[in-house]
């Protein structure tokens, strides 16, 4: 009796609005005194360099993947509030914004345990400050508009409704795509349904914002030839390094674009000759378009590439048909359907569309739940959320590890590079000097390549720019051992830094 007694009782103080309040903040603080902010991935890093100016000598505004309206106003604050990281401040800030959007919802609406629950859940939004990335960013937005609609509607809050549609425009402003994946299911599902006018009404002007903000992102890349010359290229050159199903051994395909050894195997490589006009680059997207994956090759490589992600919203499919939850059964489909559609058509897994919809869709299954007439349940939902956030430390200190092990090693190599030169960096090799830190540029000028191939501020600054890199003799290349060995033949750099498994570099001269 004393046990159960000091069970409920506990639960009742940590469930009360001031106790969810506090908790949050406390692993909030506790995350930024322990641990470091790190990028998930090159994108972010990139956009980050291209914002702060590292590449153009002055803060610049087309972040390529990010809308204009976002640029300018990074823009803005590098030039007249210098010394701040503000695209990192900006992820930051949004994930936070997230996070405080759906703890106020939480704190005054919902009651007792189901209050305690579906604040633990909220605290796993910490863990994506180890991953930052802005498609996460974007879905996290989109994912929050939807959780304040549906109390904005259910409680008549009509604030809560607006700032709702703010959110909606900041999810496309960082990804416009990412938006799409996520918010139409959820609105379909869930938002729809609830008072059909009012929510029609909000999705309306939100989707007006929205198209406004694409229209100026668009119209201001058409205007500027140097940035449509670019945009157009990257989309292309995206489109083919995206694709898994290219045969460039194919003999109709390379008599058709007239390709080149040289150039097939450097596609392989990642590095594009001049030969890759955006007109050939097409065709070979609209090649592959005529190779698709079936439905069923399509549903084993989803399974190979995410496996624990997809036993687990397998699992959720049935826990909710089983448990009658059909508006997330529902969702879920309309989420695989997704998924299953970007696999065959686009050829690959965006996975980042995967976490921000299942945060969404567990928030919501938990908030169905009557937790607050059952104690067994809210015990065992309790553990299972705390021992899942345990899990989520435990890997938020290895990716924090390995991403500080990454920036000594880009430390190590920089340290033995001459300070005055300007090197060129191998594409695939661009792991070894990219860091993931949120605050940390490079202590060395590089010239990346990539998605940052025919880059304009590049063109114009080097008069012998080529697409492919090793066919600009005259400036240093960096490259890996491993690289180097496999592309030598077509490696025509007269300096050439080769960097090893030791991160030592060993310097090979051309003459």
């Amino acid at each position: 009796m004393f046990r159960n007694n000091l069970i409920n009782n506990s639960l009742q103080v940590m469930s009360s609005r001031v106790a969810c309040f506090v908790i949050s903040i406390i692993f909030l603080l506790s995350y930024f005194i322990f641990y470091p902010t790190v990028f998930e991935q090159n994108d972010d890093v990139i956009m980050k360099l291209i914002a702060n100016g590292y590449f153009t000598g002055q803060p610049e505004s087309h972040l390529v993947f990010i809308n204009i309206i976002v640029g300018f106003i990074l823009k803005f604050l590098y030039i007249h509030i210098s010394g701040i990281e503000w695209y990192s401040v900006m992820h930051i800030s949004l994930i936070i914004t997230v996070f405080f959007s759906n703890l106020y919802c939480i704190t005054r609406y919902e009651t007792d345990t189901k209050r305690l629950f579906l604040t633990i859940i909220n605290l796993s939004l910490l863990y994506f400050f180890s991953r930052l990335q802005f498609s996460y960013t974007s879905g996290f937005l989109a994912i929050s508009a939807v959780i304040l609609q549906i109390y904005g509607l259910t409680h008549d809050n009509r604030k809560l409704l607006a700032f709702s549609i703010l959110l909606m425009l900041l999810s496309s402003l960082i990804r416009f795509e990412m938006f799409f994946f996520t918010y139409p299911i959820l609105f379909i599902t869930f938002l729809f349904h609830l008072r059909k006018k009012l929510s029609l009404k909000v999705g309306i002007i939100g989707g007006i914002l929205i198209m406004g903000a694409f229209l100026i992102n668009q119209l201001n890349y058409k205007n500027n030839q140097d940035w449509k010359n670019y945009y157009d290229y990257n989309k292309a050159r995206g489109s083919v390094t995206n694709n898994l199903n290219i045969n460039l051994n194919d003999k109709h395909l390379v008599q058709d674009l007239k390709l080149n050894a040289e150039d097939r195997f450097l596609l392989q490589n990642y590095v594009f000759t001049e030969n890759f006009t955006v007109e050939k680059l097409k065709k070979l997207t609209a090649y592959s378009k005529e190779n698709h994956t079936s439905m069923g090759s399509s549903i084993n490589f989803i399974y190979s590439y995410v496996t624990a992600y997809s036993i687990a919203i397998t699992v959720f499919l049935l826990i909710s048909l089983i448990t009658r939850r059909y508006r997330i059964a529902a969702a879920i489909l309309l989420h695989i359907a997704m998924i299953l559609i970007t696999v065959r058509y686009a050829n690959m897994v965006q996975y980042r569309i995967l976490y921000p919809t299942l945060f969404c869709l567990v928030f919501l299954y938990l908030k169905s739940l009557n937790t607050n007439k059952s104690k067994s349940l809210s015990v065992f939902l309790t553990a299972s959320l705390s021992i899942f956030l345990l899990f989520q430390v435990r890997d938020v200190r290895k990716t924090t590890f390995f991403a500080d092990r990454a920036q000594d090693n880009i430390r190590k190599i920089e340290k033995q590079l001459p300070k005055n030169k300007i090197y060129l960096v191998d594409p695939t090799s661009n792991y070894y000097l990219i860091g993931r830190s949120a605050f940390e540029n490079p202590d060395r000028k590089f010239v990346f390549f990539g998605w940052l191939t025919n880059f304009p501020a590049n063109k114009k600054t080097y008069s012998d720019y080529n697409s492919n890199l090793y066919r600009m003799p005259n400036h240093p290349l960096i490259i890996s051992k491993a690289n180097y060995n496999k592309l030598k033949p077509f490696i025509f750099n007269k300096e050439i830094y080769i960097i090893d498994d030791n991160n030592l570099i060993s310097l090979i001269s051309k003459r």
